[in-house]
């Protein structure tokens, strides 16, 4: 039986970082991973940096929906901040570029609703600014010239979700972290002194517990009889052939699903939540067609230029996410020593400063040094 203080599940962003917080205090830490590294959502994202209200859940749960997401919107500004010194805590370069974010209309409806949005943003210290059509031109000239205005998101960003959970795992081993894979949990047994945590290597003895499973933390969680309210839901990506620099920001529509940006190899990355198709089945993901046609669609009355670019791959995944849209952080007070990180939807975004809340909370710290932070500013849904 193989013996460790902290054993985490789950070998994506959360999970690894999780295990970096923990080991360079010097925590004994093990993590297991079902697959390979980064192989779910992690590493399957579009890579945007989030740091506002998603736009059409806006739309769909309105204002008071929007004025209880806002705490957490202040854990994203905190991720944000940390995304910043992403490369100098962990010693690589993730591609991270802070540009900002736009979030673009169409019509003058639509810029209503984003004034709307932005006024509520604003109360949790969310940085925006109104930008007319003049100014919308002279910020992103690459947008159509149909489009009446936006809101300019300037701590916005992106980075290469291909580089950043290795990174995290790397500078976890070298501070003494053990991280398997290939092994999947099957059982979980609360004992007197922890947990034993049968794997398809071995048992495990371990005295916490970090869910960081993602899709797969709703199962991790009953094996201990805690019942939460986490979904996998099948999205996918679309990446088109290298083009020369033009798109500076991560580009919203206000009007339909999209997120769009170029990376530094000149590949634009369009994405937005679009539905994948689900065999019945096996389960097995698969590219929609229908998704790809209307995703492009709504880029190319973004950006007009697009029109004459190649599509070359699209790939479907599966991301954690829940109704409310809000974090489920922090030690279940009937499972002693069991703590969930997990940050629905965005997951990419949120994974840093979820991970150090949650380590933390593990070392028995006040989040941030304000005692009951977490309880007034993350949903705990147990």
């Amino acid at each position: 039986m193989m013996d460790t203080d902290v054993l985490v599940i789950g070998g994506g962003i959360s999970g690894c970082a999780l295990a970096y917080f923990l080991a360079k205090e010097g925590v004994e830490v093990s993590l297991v991973e079902q697959s390979g590294l980064n192989s779910q959502a992690s590493g399957a994202n579009a890579g945007s940096l989030h740091g506002q209200i998603p736009h059409n859940i806006f739309l769909e749960k309105g204002e008071k929906w929007a004025l209880s997401f806002g705490p957490t919107l202040q854990l994203m500004c905190e991720s944000l901040e940390l995304w910043r010194d992403m490369e100098d805590l962990l010693g690589v370069d993730l591609e991270v570029r802070v540009s900002g974010g736009l979030l673009v209309a169409s019509t003058e409806k639509e810029m209503r609703d984003v004034r709307s949005k932005v006024l509520i943003e604003k109360k949790f210290g969310v940085r925006a600014e109104i930008l007319s059509r003049v100014d919308l031109r002279q910020h992103a000239p690459y947008i159509s010239d149909k489009m009446v205005g936006a809101a300019f998101y300037p701590d916005e960003g992106k980075a290469n979700p291909l580089l950043v959970t290795p990174a995290f795992a790397a500078q976890a081993e070298k501070c003494g972290a053990t991280i398997s894979r290939q092994v999947e949990v099957k059982n979980i047994s609360v004992v007197r002194n922890g947990f034993e945590v049968d794997t398809t290597k071995g048992l495990i003895a371990c005295k916490r517990i970090g869910n960081c499973a993602g899709v797969d933390a709703g199962r991790i969680s009953a094996m201990v009889g805690l019942d939460i309210p986490i979904m996998g839901d099948p999205i996918q990506v679309n990446v088109t052939e290298p083009i020369a620099p033009l798109i500076e920001h991560l580009v919203y529509s206000a009007r339909d699903k999209l997120t769009l940006k170029q990376t530094r190899h000149g590949s634009c990355i369009i994405g937005g939540g679009w539905s994948s198709r689900v065999d019945p089945d096996t389960g097995n993901l698969y590219v929609d067609q229908e998704s790809v046609s209307k995703n492009l669609q709504v880029a190319i009355e973004m950006v007009p230029i697009l029109r004459n670019v190649a599509l070359v791959r699209t790939w479907p995944a599966r991301v954690n996410g829940a109704d409310d849209w809000q974090p489920i952080l922090g030690e279940d007070p009937m499972v002693p020593g069991f703590f969930t990180n997990a940050f629905p939807w965005m997951g990419f975004s949120g994974g840093p400063v979820s991970s150090r809340v949650t380590a933390d909370l593990m070392l028995g710290r006040s989040v941030n040094g304000i005692p009951g932070r977490l309880a007034d500013s993350v949903h705990q849904n147990f």
